[in-house]
């Protein structure tokens, strides 16, 4: 705020740019990095910290190493190379095999290492420069040629210096100056300080979010730009001082860019400047939404409190400011000129956390090697980057970046070598094309789309009756793996087609239970069914799943599970729909792998079997039902595009659909789903003229239950050298290798069983490709995998049975179930084991209908659901990530306050300030006749935790009270916090007497909960639940001795501080025929849309351990059944997390329904007692409340149909709490004392579902550590 007739020459204004954190490996891709590290140490002082810098990249980014020896001469080590598994093995052998080298005299070197960076980096060509990150990784030790600042340097491409040992500060910081790098530098040798310069260097570098930021400003009419301090980042203002850019390079997730404007603001004006934008994403260019920067200009004379420099403000200030100072501080000390800084208004106003980090940085820079501190510091806040210096700590104002994060699904592509010779050409130049899915961390939090799956079982009379036990717990695998969004329909294999089950939701209440009990009472039928009973299933069961409707079908994955012994040989002679694919399991040893293998192969689906021990069905089953409920995606579709002189001769697919255009320059493959964490590869074989270095271009799409997603582009190219080439560019690569011999093992075993299988042509035909060049290129492990492989095929016993799930197997890259050792694992294809959901979703809704049943005949105008949200409490606190709290503390000093009341108040506090963790803050306001600001917004470090201490044992009692502006000011500083707040509870305690009837002619800012505590028995209770109300917090009061109110205090502090989610929305939707009539949500905030139909709940914030019910009441047209879905998300730890959908349901017989069904269900009449009652309690407040109209009003509930309903240990507790408000109203003094007080805190603690102290604090409810 600023007088409106002030006139402003140099007004500051703080323009902040922020990119979000990186949360979650599967949302956020990244561009790739080119990275050039050129080495001047001796290599055994680095080697381990370079060989961890080669891990952390990832197979899209690539690596070149340049060496720097005596005589100016550079070795290049390794070129532009992808980091693929291949390429890191070939990094770490260069390192290893590098020399130790000679450290260089500084006479001996100049820039030319630089300069061959700078041109390995130029030749990639516009397209890559444009879409990937270059840069140069400077390693250094030794002095630096004195000419250097004279020298020729590119300035095309940052370099980053990390200086190791002895070096000159100046030149390294010139280098960086004028590349746009960084300079950090490394005291002695110490590994993991190294170390750790390197993986902040390539945490940076790996999560650039957003490249070519343009910041635009636009200056209101009658306001102009003075000038814009922007460290080394590039700025311009007009000629006529109205416009303004700030431009970056790029930008880090979750890094911060300060950034002050002045301006020339004339008298009266409160628009300021319009700040605007744009910048370079992945692939598009995305514009900054404008923002309009205004500023109150009264004509009043401010406020002291009005005027005082905004927190952000004053530190950005505070720190351009000590820049000056280290770069041209004229002889005197920065200790000495800090110490005045401190004490200036910039100083006294700036945020508490960016004055403690300048501060912890003048004492570093007043140490040893001061001259290398105050350079690199210097660079680290001019780009406002965090740099290492001498020890492995970095500026406290810039965040250090974690990593690392990719797609959903992503491609790889991998040439057969890395180069081919430039005059050669080549008919089938093999390309490897990789598909993967992340795997998935936290399953029960993974939203996927349905699945319908129908099994057939053929329980003959040569079914023993332990194999159809056997089959029976593999089948109850299948029902309690299934989600409540699955479907399972049971057909039995008769002479008629016995359809066991219709196509059913698993829905814990019915589904699941109706499909188990159908199993358990299976038995082994007496006839012997033919080929014609398998075709009819095979036949029902692809009607069951086309009678879902087009929608269904595209929405939801179908398939068929077959168990049989297939003994059917005519159907070898069938044509079987291949709709829906069939999931083929043979039981036992004696079954026909023929008959099931066909049957798989017809219909896109896979061959399992289990031989003498069918127990192992179990295993088999669970295996599949794993992996088909972890679909990560869906309608994946690659595609190739070939550049100029390429073909595409060919693609190896196995089961997968591929298609080559006529033109052979493009072509696609298409994957049906994948499942998470699995991986698909795929040979694309090219013609390859001479010359030619640009290969293919591979990008594609898929589809996830978020929508169509598309894939990065993958761009494969060929050195091409037209003289001699080094043997480790012309090796085969081992993966593709891996993928050759595969195809070529799978191939021959599909073309022996066409003739006579035996196992010494299988053994000669595995030496022949053993000993081929693709034998030679690939990795033991693999070899010895096939090798395994091809060992089981010959066994006699099972070994065509083998042979047939094998190519099955391979065919579609999923594991299949072979014989005894289920589940059996592949070389190359991978198992998707059962999921292990170790930090599942830390909240939850269940839902209870009044009754199980209602008749078909009856309609229902108010039928009560019951909503029950609730977090899972804390196991062991102290490991449990939270959100951070900000909490103001607002203190009543008044006169009134003066003895016990300001006593107490002061130990209350004491409890807060112990309780809160490091990453709470406070802030304290006090006041009696003025507000007074005594601590900012604070973070609760040991050194501020003696601060608060000492502020609050200072508090003396004094003046008149004015708490509306003591609120004022807490909801300011709380609404100062910016983007921030989005993941830290904010809200406010007052600890007063209420002595302040004002309070109900003032607008109260109801943004942040304020909790109010009354001290003493002659508080006014009416003033703080007023509070409360209104801003949606609770009202407690203490009015007996300091050991109840320190327990009260703990109640509130200890939930606050385990919080387990924010920001909750429960979302409902009804089903057809069904409307929302009203929702019961106490203090929460519910809204019902206009036609009727769906509905929401919001909630503030839940403790671990709460939980909070709401009643739904539903209007219910005769017969329907499907009432509501629930669902919804919520604000976690560090992102958004979605709630599992939970669809409502009732039964409505025809006929008449038994007793139990119609019973009202305990927790939905527990929930009505509590809203009548608390209804009940708030109406008799109005007109003064009486003991005989409480005694009638708890006697009308306990004799209704909820209050029969209700355990009994609820009643007993509420008909206690009636007691003591009973007791209290027969006894006025008692009831003036504390009776009214107990009654306004009660329906604070039943309108929020939240404990309150009510003199008698119940016992602490708080999270423990379990043993």
């Amino acid at each position: 705020m600023v007088q409106g007739a002030e006139a402003c020459n140099e007004f500051p204004v703080l323009v902040r740019v922020t990119v979000a954190p990186l949360r979650r490996a599967v949302e956020m891709p990244r561009s790739s990095v080119d990275i050039i590290v050129v080495l001047n140490v001796k290599t055994n002082d680095v080697k381990e910290a370079m060989i961890m810098l080669v891990e952390r990249l990832s197979s899209n980014d690539r690596l070149t190493i340049l060496f720097s020896r005596i005589c100016t001469q550079t070795q290049h080590v390794m070129e532009l190379t992808y980091m693929s598994d291949h390429g890191r093995a070939v990094a770490r052998l260069k390192f290893n095999e590098l020399a130790h080298g000679h450290v260089q005299q500084y006479s001996e070197y100049d820039t030319s290492a630089l300069q061959e960076a700078a041109q390995i980096l130029r030749q990639r060509g516009v397209e890559e420069s444009t879409n990937r990150t270059g840069c140069i990784m400077h390693v250094w030790t030794g002095p630096m040629h004195p000419e250097i600042h004279e020298q020729d340097i590119s300035q095309e491409f940052p370099v980053h210096t990390i200086a190791i040992g002895n070096h000159e500060a100046g030149s390294m910081k010139h280098l960086a100056e004028k590349t746009s790098g960084t300079y950090s530098f490394i005291k002695g040798r110490n590994l993991d300080n190294i170390k750790y310069a390197l993986v902040l260097f390539i945490a940076r570098i790996t999560s650039v979010a957003a490249r070519s930021v343009r910041i635009t400003l636009k200056a209101d009419e009658g306001v102009t730009i003075s000038s814009i301090a922007s460290g080394c980042y590039s700025s311009l203002v007009s000629s006529d001082n109205r416009f303004g850019t700030i431009d970056l390079y790029n930008i880090c997730a979750g890094e911060q860019k300060n950034f002050i404007v002045y301006l020339k603001v004339p008298q009266g004006k409160e628009k300021l400047v319009t700040v605007g934008g744009g910048y370079q994403g992945l692939n598009t260019s995305e514009e900054l939404v404008g923002m309009d920067v205004v500023i109150a200009r009264p004509r009043r004379k401010c406020r002291p409190d009005e005027v005082i420099i905004h927190p952000k403000v004053a530190a950005e200030l505070l720190r351009i400011r000590l820049m000056k100072v280290v770069l041209d501080r004229n002889g005197d000390s920065i200790e000495s000129m800090w110490d005045k800084m401190k004490n200036s208004d910039e100083g006294r106003d700036a945020q508490e956390e960016t004055f403690t980090d300048l501060d912890k940085d003048v004492i570093e820079m007043g140490g040893q090697d001061r001259d290398k501190m105050e350079l690199s510091w210097l660079n680290s806040h001019e780009w406002q980057r965090a740099t290492t210096k001498d020890i492995a700590s970095s500026s406290g104002a810039f965040q250090i970046l974690e990593q690392q994060h990719t797609s959903l699904v992503k491609i790889e592509g991998f040439t057969r070598s890395k180069a081919m010779m430039g005059s050669e050409a080549c008919d089938k130049f093999p390309v490897l094309v990789r598909v993967t899915a992340a795997p998935w961390r936290h399953t029960g939090e993974m939203p996927r789309d349905g699945v319908d799956v129908v099994v057939m079982l053929d329980i003959n009379r040569n079914m023993q009756v332990e194999r159809l036990e056997h089959v029976k717990q593999a089948m109850f695998i299948v029902t309690d793996k299934l989600g409540r969004n699955d479907r399972l329909s049971i057909v039995l294999l008769k002479s008629d087609t016995h359809r066991l089950m219709e196509l059913t939701y698993m829905s814990d209440d019915h589904g699941r239970d109706a499909a188990r009990f159908k199993i358990s009472q299976l038995k082994v039928s007496s006839g012997r069914y033919m080929c014609h009973s398998a075709s009819a299933a095979l036949q029902e069961g692809a009607q069951i799943l086309r009678g879902r409707g087009a929608e269904e079908s595209t929405s939801r994955l179908g398939c068929m599970l077959f168990l049989s012994d297939g003994k059917y040989p005519e159907i070898l002679q069938i044509k079987i729909s291949h709709e829906f694919p069939v999931h083929t399991f043979g039981l036992g040893a004696d079954h026909n792998p023929k008959v099931l293998k066909y049957i798989a192969d017809m219909t896109s689906g896979t061959y399992s079997f289990v031989d003498q021990d069918t127990s192992n069905i179990k295993d088999a089953l669970m295996l599949f039902i794993t992996g088909l409920t972890s679909i990560a995606a869906k309608s994946i579709m690659i595609t190739l595009m070939v550049h100029s002189g390429i073909e595409i001769a060919s693609i190896e697919s196995g089961g997968y659909i591929h298609d080559v255009k006529s033109d052979k320059m493009s072509g696609t493959i298409n994957i049906n789903h994948i499942y998470a964490s699995e991986q698909k590869d795929f040979i694309v074989n090219l013609t390859v003229w001479n010359g030619r270095k640009k290969l293919v271009t591979i990008n594609g799409q898929y589809k996830s239950i978020n929508g169509s997603m598309s894939l990065d582009q993958t761009d494969l190219s060929l050195l091409r050298p037209w003289s001699t080439c080094s043997p480790d560019k012309l090796a085969i690569h081992h993966d593709v290798a891996t993928e050759l011999m595969r195809t070529k093992l799978q191939k021959g075993v599909s073309a022996m069983l066409e003739k006579d299988v035996t196992a010494q042509g299988l053994q000669k035909m595995w030496e022949v490709i053993k000993d081929s060049d693709i034998g030679h290129a690939t990795p033991e492990k693999a070899l010895y995998g096939l090798s395994m492989d091809v060992a089981e095929m010959q066994r006699d016993v099972s070994g065509l049975a083998y042979m047939m799930s094998w190519l099955s197997c391979h065919k579609w890259q999923r594991a299949t179930t072979k014989g005894a050792r289920a589940p059996y694992k592949s070389t190359v294809v991978q198992t998707i084991w059962p999921h292990t959901d170790k930090g599942g979703s830390m909240v939850k809704v269940e839902t209870f209908t009044r009754s199980r049943a209602v008749p078909s005949e009856d309609p229902c105008n108010n039928f009560p659901v019951l909503v029950r949200v609730a977090a899972e409490p804390w196991r062991c606190a102290e490991e449990m990530p939270r959100v951070g709290i900000d909490i103001v503390a607002v203190l009543d000093v008044s006169m009134r306050m003066q003895g016990k009341k300001l006593d107490h108040m002061k130990q209350a506090m004491m409890v807060v300030i112990d309780r809160l963790g490091a990453n709470d803050r406070l802030s304290i306001v006090s006041f009696n006749t003025y507000e007074n600001r005594l601590m900012k917004l604070t973070y609760m470090s040991d050194h501020v935790r003696d601060i608060a201490r000492l502020k609050i044992n200072k508090l003396s009692a004094s003046g008149q009270n004015d708490m509306g502006a003591a609120l004022r000011e807490g909801a300011q500083i709380l609404s100062w916090r910016g983007a921030e707040c989005s993941h830290r509870v904010g809200c406010m305690m007052l600890l007063s007497d209420g002595k302040y009837s004002e309070i109900f002619q003032t607008k109260l800012n109801s943004e942040f909960p304020v909790h109010t505590f009354g001290l003493g028995t002659d508080h006014n209770p009416d003033v703080m639940k007023y509070i409360a109300d209104m801003t949606s917090g609770t009202y407690t009061f203490m009015n007996q001795g300091i050991d109840r109110i320190k327990d009260a205090v703990v109640l509130f502090i200890t939930g606050l501080t385990s919080v387990a989610a924010m920001s909750i929305k429960i979302t409902l939707r009804t089903g057809e025929g069904i409307t929302i009539s009203s929702i019961e949500s106490s203090g929460d905030i519910n809204h019902v849309k206009s036609d009727d139909e769906s509905g929401t709940i919001d909630i503030y914030n839940i403790y671990a351990g709460e939980q909070k019910d709401f009643i739904v009441y539903l209007t219910v047209a005769n017969g329907k059944k499907e009432l509501m879905t629930v669902g919804g998300r919520y604000l976690g730890y560090d992102t958004v997390k979605h709630l599992t959908y939970t669809d409502v349901h009732v039964q409505r017989p025809h006929q008449k329904c038994l007793p139990g069904d119609l019973a009202i269900q305990p927790d939905v009449a527990a929930e009505l007692v509590r809203i009548r009652l608390k209804k009940g309690i708030s109406a008799m407040l109005e007109q003064g409340p009486s003991s005989t109209e409480m005694h009638q009003l708890w006697d009308g509930i306990i004799n209704s149909d909820e209050g029969r309903g209700t355990p009994d240990e609820i009643l007993s507790g509420l008909s206690m709490d009636l007691t003591e408000m009973k007791r209290d109203i027969e006894h006025p003094e008692e009831y003036k004392k504390s009776g009214l007080a107990y009654m306004l805190s009660w329906l604070t603690s039943k309108k929020c579902q939240r404990a309150t102290t009510k003199a008698h604090p119940p016992a602490l409810v708080v999270p423990k550590s379990k043993p």
